[in-house]
């Protein structure tokens, strides 16, 4: 007996080229339609394939819906965080965060999280996407030797910042200038950007 798949896996098959072109759309189509445009012959649409591709691909709309949360959650936050994670603790980490936070594909994630309102297991998925994001914001503002309970308000401020843009559609600049400004003027992070300066190579 096989078990359905889960809806964060993205499993290997979604690798596969003609998978990947349907999730590649169905994120062009979350991004541009939103959640109440999200349909499977718009997605077949933006591939330019048909219907019968569509089903050679997935068994059925259900499989798609589980496979593209999945690809979201693995191309825009489980590699950028394994990435990540391999880099020293420095400003310049900070920095990249920073820059992986503004180049999330908002508009599609403001339609996940409208369709997380009205679907439990997208609700679930998206819920440990967040957990991830802010457990890594407060590891590497950790990291940097600031007060794990601080780094954490930290955290839940930037997913706040994070959240807010996506859902009231704010531009890109002020979500820029609002997370550059936090770290900017928190003096603990200045504390050990300067420390970490002073330490020899």
């Amino acid at each position: 007996m096989t078990s359905e798949p889960t809806i964060t896996d993205a499993s290997a098959p979604a690798e596969q080229p003609l998978r990947s072109r349907f999730l590649d759309a169905g994120m062009r189509v979350l991004a541009r339609d939103g959640y109440v445009g999200f349909k499977q012959a718009t997605v077949c649409a933006e591939t330019g394939l048909t219907t019968g591709a569509f089903y050679h691909s997935f068994r059925n709309w259900k499989e798609f819906e589980q496979a593209l949360i999945g690809h979201w959650r693995d191309e825009a936050t489980d590699r950028i965080v394994a990435r990540l994670d391999t880099e020293p603790p420095s400003a310049e980490r900070i920095a990249a965060l920073i820059e992986v936070a503004l180049s999330l594909p908002h508009r599609a994630e403001a339609a996940i999280r409208a369709w997380a309102a009205v679907d439990e297991r997208v609700a679930g998925a998206l819920t440990e996407v967040d957990a991830v994001r802010r457990g890594a914001v407060a590891r590497y503002i950790g990291e940097l030797g600031v007060d794990q309970t601080h780094a954490g308000h930290l955290a839940g401020m930037s997913m706040l910042l994070l959240i807010g843009h996506e859902t009231a559609g704010t531009p890109i600049a002020d979500l820029e200038w609002s997370m550059r400004h936090v770290i900017e003027t928190d003096p603990p992070i200045q504390a050990a950007f300067a420390a970490l300066d002073q330490t020899p190579e």
